[in-house]
């Protein structure tokens, strides 16, 4: 479900001229809308639906530009428009404007309104029956990238002129129930590549109006991909590898883990053998490898739950945005524990101590914290139905520029300590791990920026797939790599983990043992 506020949010293109520059120009039309005649095109076969089920079930996804199923209620201000939403629709080269049969048609919108009434409250009459279109607007630059640099100056018969097609609302089914209110499916035909579609509503009254609306919108020829963006489509089988690749890596740290347990255990009792015990006996291992091992878990439940995701926007379901917040939520902490563990071996903890001073590093875990609760929000933002008129990645927005910046800071910080710790170090140990793993890991902070660049020169139709892709391996590899090196027999050679030198100690402990030094100097 989604809804729409009020006002016009800004745009990522740029078009100079005014109103006049922005109409007068010729425009090119590469694609045809025609109002949908018999029952479209056909659904996906079962078939296919259940051998993709039987390879592994549905794949993780990402944006919410994701399969369509919308309602919600939208409030117009006097003699303004607002983009209710966008969508990339596929292309069939085969298909000429005005000349395309149903079966091969490309892209399909079903866009319902009703519940409609004036926001002053006044009942509307033949006289005074408001006056409010559908204006079907694509990313071609005499269309919507054109008129959305003049939006506040255009009329409505200027934004109506930018558009592919418009209609007239009819006001009086509008008015009525969702059961009879207004109704009119179109059909998208592109011939040259997929493009990105933005849905207006225009109103050319001189008071506010309000109405509910549902809305799908699909691509019949992707089969049972039809639910996707075109951005979106064939984005399951690589997600499908990376939710495997997860899995894998999490059963191998939590396999890891066990053998630092067994390896820790004093005896090898009754209890310390049952299933309380080695979960007791995991909790008291070193922080590192809790740290690690709930990184791990994180990033293969967050990926499980954008299965779910996917599974529940392939059936219909109206779940999406529940699972797709608790995937990214997950995601974003996996990657947040990621960069700490990251800090602290680069300050020389694990490495070369074999105790982690959390009291020396508050302020550096805490802006680490603090900038993954920014990520999360931004994402959450950037493909939320809230920011439905550019298709611009959200890391190459003034505030994604803003987060890219500091994870630049990040990689500094990192780079900079880790080579600080090496050079101060003399021993093979310590300076081992930083020849080969601790400089190559450097390059898990520079994921964000290298994406941002890359996503800036991609097509917006396959940028989607690019980036989900790069974030999710760059993810993979730098756990993958770090669970590699935590593992007892490597470990040994790099980090201070064995059992007789780190022993977990209270406060009074410690006080303790500062007097037992204290008095053996002064003896």
């Amino acid at each position: 479900a989604a809804s729409l506020g009020q006002g016009f949010p800004p745009t990522a293109y740029r078009a100079p001229g005014g109103v006049g520059a922005a109409m007068g120009r010729r425009r090119k039309h590469r694609a045809s809308l025609g109002t949908a005649g018999g029952g479209g095109a056909a659904a996906a076969s079962v078939p296919r639906r259940l051998v993709f089920a039987a390879a592994a079930g549905f794949a993780t996804a990402g944006p919410a530009a994701l399969g369509k199923h919308l309602e919600g209620k939208v409030a117009l201000e006097p003699k303004q428009a607002h983009v209710v939403t966008k969508f990339c629709f596929d292309f069939n080269k085969d298909c000429a404007p005005g000349a395309c049969p149903d079966d091969k048609t490309p892209g399909l919108m079903e866009i319902k309104f009703f519940g409609g009434r004036r926001s002053d409250g006044k009942a509307s009459t033949n006289e005074s029956e408001p006056e409010v279109y559908v204006a079907l607007l694509d990313d071609e630059y005499f269309s919507f990238p054109e008129v959305s640099q003049v939006w506040g100056e255009a009329n409505c018969t200027e934004v109506k002129r930018a558009a592919k097609k418009s209609y007239r609302i009819d006001w009086k089914k509008a008015t009525a129930i969702e059961a009879s209110g207004f109704g009119e499916p179109t059909r998208v035909v592109e011939h040259i590549r997929p493009r990105w579609w933005y849905v207006a509503l225009v109103s050319c009254s001189p008071y506010g109006l309000e109405m509910s609306y549902s809305m799908h919108l699909k691509n019949p020829l992707q089969g049972w991909q039809s639910e996707l963006s075109m951005d979106a489509v064939g984005v399951g089988w690589l997600a499908l590898l990376l939710c495997g690749l997860f899995a894998g890596i999490a059963a191998l740290q939590l396999s890891s883990a066990l053998q630092w347990a067994s390896t820790c255990s004093p005896g090898g009792d009754v209890d310390s053998q049952s299933k309380t015990g080695r979960s007791r006996r995991i909790l008291k291992l070193h922080p590192a490898i809790l740290l690690l091992s709930v990184a791990a878990l994180l990033a293969s439940a967050g990926e499980a739950a954008w299965l779910l995701h996917y599974w529940d926007l392939q059936s219909g379901g109206g779940m999406e945005a529940t699972w797709a917040t608790l995937g990214r939520a997950l995601r974003t902490s996996a990657k947040t524990l990621l960069s700490v563990l990251l800090m602290l071996l680069a300050r020389g903890q694990c490495v070369c101590t074999p105790d982690i001073a959390w009291d020396e590093h508050r302020e550096i875990v805490g802006g680490l914290f603090v900038f993954g609760f920014f990520s999360f929000w931004l994402e959450t933002w950037g493909d939320s139905e809230f920011r439905t008129t550019t298709t611009e990645y959200i890391y190459d927005t003034r505030a994604g520029m803003v987060l890219v910046a500091f994870d630049l800071v990040y990689l500094w910080l990192y780079a900079s300590r880790s080579f600080s710790t090496w050079q101060a170090e003399t021993r093979i140990k310590p300076r081992t791990f930083y020849k080969l793993y601790g400089f190559p890991l450097a390059l898990w902070f520079a994921t964000l920026p290298l994406v941002s660049v890359l996503a800036a020169q991609l097509s917006t139709w396959v940028r989607f797939k690019v980036t989900f892709a790069v974030n999710g391996l760059a993810h993979a590899l730098a756990l993958a790599v770090l669970v590699h090196s935590f593992r007892p027999p490597v470990a040994s050679g790099l980090y201070e983990l064995s059992c007789h030198e780190y022993q977990a100690v209270n406060h009074e402990e410690l006080e303790g043992m500062d007097q037992m030094i204290r008095d053996e100097d002064f003896i």
